[in-house]
């Protein structure tokens, strides 16, 4: 079951493919989402160094590996239902015309399968390298049998699950600090004592009704002066009572002042206050020995790809590979 990790370039913890770029014009769809955060923290690196730095583009997951965690069923309602793509994207009227679209809805599957798969050869080269990332990926809200909050396939919950059908690893932590409370993967892994989840996340934001991680830390409106020290308190508490062999760090931006998402105005931090809270959790996994997988998760607008831009830039310096590039 396991997915070699065949290179078209050497040296590299980054994992991205053009093809995260979905044109969703061509599914007929006219809604933004975030879909070019990855080329936009690329396009900086090359920018700011003066060139391009080397990349692995993943494959689409195979059907065993996603039947794992999702259930036949859904699987199959995927490939056959219109209506569960509209109902997982919150398509309103205006915002699908399928006589616009030059492609069926239900061919989006391959995109997602693609940037799923992202995660899993990420979470193969952190448990190489230390530290690795998907330039995309963290889609959290996915359950087993439906989809929800624009997550499809939940990645997370797969990597995890595939490295430990490989013996890859034993435990797994996720660090999730999304915006949104990483429900998906809390009630994926509710009764597996082999995966600890801590979520980190708005209390009056989406989800209404919140899942219960093995430890939740909701910040509530005016709270964000007590963001990092809530955050930092509950990691160092997880990882004094959990010791994982992976862990993976959700990493959303949509926390970030500048989100355009109306449903995120509950929670406003500095790119400051993120490239620490990026900062902490990537430094407490190195200082521990302990590998360590980053997704991008949430962000929304123009401005939020500055968030990711901070920490892959940090993962790249502590891992050596801005000196290699």
């Amino acid at each position: 079951m396991a997915m070699e990790i065949s290179r078209n370039v050497q040296n590299t913890n980054l994992v991205y493919s053009p093809r995260y770029n979905t044109n969703l014009v061509d599914y007929g769809i006219d809604k933004p989402f975030a879909l070019d955060r990855g080329q936009l923290v690329l396009g900086q690196l090359a920018k700011e160094f003066g060139k391009t730095l080397d990349y692995v583009e993943p494959v689409e997951l195979l059907p065993s590996q996603l039947n794992l965690v999702h259930s036949e069923d859904y699987l199959i309602r995927l490939h056959k239902s219109e209506q569960e793509w509209i109902k997982i994207f919150e398509l309103k009227a205006n915002e699908y015309n399928p006589h616009n679209a030059t492609m069926p809805l239900m061919d989006l599957f391959h995109d997602i399968s693609l940037k799923a798969g992202g995660t899993l050869l990420a979470s193969q080269l952190a448990l190489e390298y230390g530290l690795a990332a998907n330039l995309g990926g963290g889609y959290h809200h996915a359950f087993a049998n439906c989809g929800r909050g624009f997550c499809v396939l939940n990645d997370i919950a797969i990597a995890i699950k595939v490295l430990q059908a490989d013996q890859k690893i034993n435990k797994a932590m996720i660090i999730d600090l999304d915006f949104h409370q990483g429900d998906g993967t809390a009630l994926i892994f509710k009764d597996d004592n082999s995966v600890f989840t801590l979520s980190v996340h708005s209390q009056e934001g989406w989800p209404e009704f919140k899942q219960r991680s093995n430890i939740d830390v909701p910040i509530f409106t005016g709270e964000e002066n007590l963001y990092l020290s809530k955050t930092q308190n509950a990691i160092n508490h997880a990882l004094k009572i959990f010791i994982p062999d992976l862990i993976v760090f959700v990493a959303g931006s949509d926390p970030y002042e500048k989100d355009v998402l109306p449903g995120t105005r509950f929670l406003k931090l500095s790119l400051e206050q993120l490239a620490q809270r990026d900062s902490f959790v990537i430094d407490t996994a190195t200082k521990l020995a302990i590998p360590l997988v980053m997704v991008f998760a949430g962000g929304y607008g123009p401005y939020v790809w500055e968030v990711h831009y901070n920490a892959v830039k940090e993962m790249l310096a502590k891992t050596g590979f801005l000196k290699n590039n």
